[in-house]
């Protein structure tokens, strides 16, 4: 098969066995939306490549793992690691502002291409609605008010980090279930 139409598990098989052809196609189509994010938020090529190395690494950890089970197309999984460990390094060097949420919501179509009917913010809407409100407050905190999973642990009364971090993912998976369901 070419390099061009392979498929996210062939990639995902490619990885697990070290295959050179999986690398390559990492990339070649999935490095320049990874670039073109950081270098549009306060980032250089640089940062790109050493953020992209540090989402292979990830990869490369989570991939072999017998729980591993991707649940969204490898970009979105890539662009996803790629653009947390980015925001996380600017928040740590406290280069990052505030911004609305709108403003992230271009970003995701910029670097995503999402090809939708519906704008971006709708469909981002449509998932909301159909996480539990509990999740709703909770993913706002984490990701929004960008506060640290100890500070979440504390106010929302959680046992340990552990539990709030477990209802972290929880949310998330709660969320991908929605979108998977627009689909």
């Amino acid at each position: 098969m070419s390099i061009n139409n392979q498929s996210d598990k062939e990639t995902l098989n490619g990885l697990k066995s070290k295959d050179n052809k999986a690398y390559e196609i990492l990339y070649k189509f999935y490095y320049p939306s990874v670039k073109n994010f950081i270098c549009k938020n306060n980032g250089s090529v640089d940062d790109a490549k050493d953020i992209f190395q540090e989402t292979i690494i990830v990869l490369l950890e989570k991939v072999p793992t017998d729980d591993f089970n991707l649940t969204s197309s490898l970009k979105t999984y890539i662009f996803a690691i790629s653009s947390n460990l980015w925001l996380k390094r600017l928040r740590d060097s406290k280069k990052m502002v505030k911004t609305e949420l709108s403003i992230y919501e271009k970003y995701l179509n910029d670097y995503e291409e999402v090809e939708l009917d519906n704008s971006f913010s709708n469909r981002l809407a449509k998932v909301y609605r159909t996480i539990t409100g509990k999740c709703k407050t909770l993913l706002h905190a984490i990701f929004y008010d960008e506060k640290n999973i100890e500070t979440v642990t504390k106010e929302f009364g959680y046992t340990n980090k552990h539990n709030a971090q477990n209802q972290k993912y929880k949310c998330l998976e709660q969320a991908r279930r929605g979108e998977e369901n627009l689909n």
